[in-house]
Formats: structure tokens, sequence, C-alpha cells
């Protein structure tokens, strides 16, 4: 599929929403702060939460689906990383440094912090379990990587999976049982949480940035930067195959399906531009 949308510029305070019913275009653009680098899935109540780091400094910013506009702003570490939020509404935010790691656990409509809890390295991505109690938190140094899962209802760190050392993304299917984890070199392993095994491994493609996955558990979405851009690679986990390819705009950097499976909503950032794109799924 040729890609032909494009980032579009956004500033902090200033979110707005455009439509367009364009083949292979954005049906919705909400404008979202400079410096985005990741965000939570589109919520039950109409909002989902920003994560942006402007040099020298970083936010956590709320924004309305139903207005497009940013609610509220909340300051946030600079070493914030990614951000997911639970089915419960708690967020996760993961915490980076060289050396160490953590995951701060704030309440999902103010953003204040509740607690922190300490992750043995430093972390590069959060994934919030379906059973609303559940964080996988991806972490890793130069020569070993894991996902670690945090009990936010006692706040420990309980198990760690160990995971390929170029692992860049992960998703959870809903049981909890199967954890995806994309590699630099485009291979998705399927591992299973219990016993820290690889189910299935297979190619999807090179280049990738970052996992979502449906509701079902059953399609995992794989955001890949091309050299004319972006694309999604649709991936069928029972056929261990990707079935099509769909359009991504340039400089995105997640992805995130929506919970009803109608559309998938892309995270567009650079430093100098913000902005959620969201793309329909054939039903």
């Amino acid at each position: 599929m040729v890609l032909t949308a494009t980032a579009c510029g956004g500033g902090s305070g200033s979110a707005s929403t455009t439509t367009s019913t364009t083949a292979d275009a954005p049906t919705q653009t909400f404008a979202g702060p400079a410096g985005l680098v990741d965000a939570t899935q589109p919520q039950p109540n109409g909002y989902m939460w920003l994560l942006a780091r402007p040099p020298g400094s970083a936010n956590l910013q709320l924004l309305n689906l139903a207005t497009g506009k940013i609610a509220l702003v909340v300051p946030a570490s600079v070493d914030s990383v990614a951000v997911a939020q639970s089915p419960s509404g708690l967020l996760g935010v993961g915490i980076g440094t060289h050396t160490t790691g953590a995951l701060e656990l704030r309440n999902g409509t103010s953003g204040v912090p509740v607690a922190t809890v300490p992750i043995g390295a430093p972390v590069s991505s959060v994934f919030a379990g379906a059973d609303g109690t559940t964080f996988y938190v991806l972490n890793g140094t130069s020569t070993s990587a894991s996902v670690t899962l945090v009990n936010s209802q006692t706040d420990e760190a309980t198990v760690s999976v160990p995971v390929p050392l170029d692992t860049k993304s992960i998703v959870v299917d809903p049981t909890g049982q199967s954890l995806f984890a994309v590699g630099s070199d485009g291979t998705l392993d399927q591992i299973t949480v219990g016993s820290g095994m690889v189910a299935a491994s297979f190619p999807v493609g090179k280049t990738p940035v970052s996992l979502g996955i449906s509701t079902s558990g059953q399609t995992v979405y794989v955001l890949k930067s091309t050299s004319g851009g972006a694309n999604v690679g649709v991936v069928d986990v029972q056929t261990e195959s990707q079935s099509k390819a769909l359009p991504a705009p340039a400089d995105s950097v997640g992805v995130e399906a929506s919970i009803d499976g109608r559309s998938l909503y892309l995270i567009v950032g650079t430093s100098s531009i913000g902005n959620i794109q969201v793309f329909p799924l054939a039903s």
C-alpha cells in the first residue's frame, strides 16, 4: 500500500482535530505537543494520555478525544520514556536513566504520582495488562533484556521474563499468557510468560518501531519505518504471517488499537511536532 499520510505540526495546549475521507489518509488528526514520544490506548471515557519530551523537560498531557483539546498538563521526570494506562485507569510511566529504571504509578484522572516501583535496569517500554493490575515493563542493559511484571495493587515487581537483547517493543495478549517481543531485525517472538520459553518466532519486516495488539489478542500491529516513511504490518497470530500493510505517517513513534477494534491511532512526534492520527480498520 502506497504511503500518502504525512506528519503534521502541533503544540502544547493548542490541540484541535481535522477530518478527512481521502483513501490512505487519516480520518481524524489530533494536534499534540512537540516532542511527543508515547501515548496510552484511547480510553472508554474518551481521553488518552500523551507523553512529551521537549528539550530539557517532560510532561504528561491529557487529550480529550471529543473536543480535541488538552484538558490537563502534568510535569513528569525528564527520564520518562513510556506511558501506558490499565483498564482500571491507573497510569504507568516508565523511567529510564543510563543505569537505572523504575515504573512510576500515577492517578489516571489527575496524573498525580501514587507510587514508584524500582526496576533493575533502564526502562524502554511499558504495556498495561488486560487484568487491570499488571504492568509489563521492558528493561535492559547492553548485555541483557527482560520484561518485569509489576503488580500495581501491591506496588511490587514480581517475575521477570527474559527477552532477546535487541527487543524494541512488547505487547501481551488479553490472557496474560503470551508476550510478543519484536527485535530490531524484524523478528517477532511469542514468549510464554509462565515459562519464559519461545513458543513461536517469525519475521514481520525490518526496522520495527513499536507494537500494538487487538483487544482479542489475535492481531498484532507492527509499526515499521521505511525509506518512504512508515507503515503498519497487520500480523495474524494464528497463521504467524502478515496479512497486509497499512499506511502510517512519517515520524510515527507508536501505534495503539482502539478498544472497539475499528481504528488505529498513530502517534507522531519529533522535537518540533506532535500529533495523533486515526486510521480506520476494515470491519
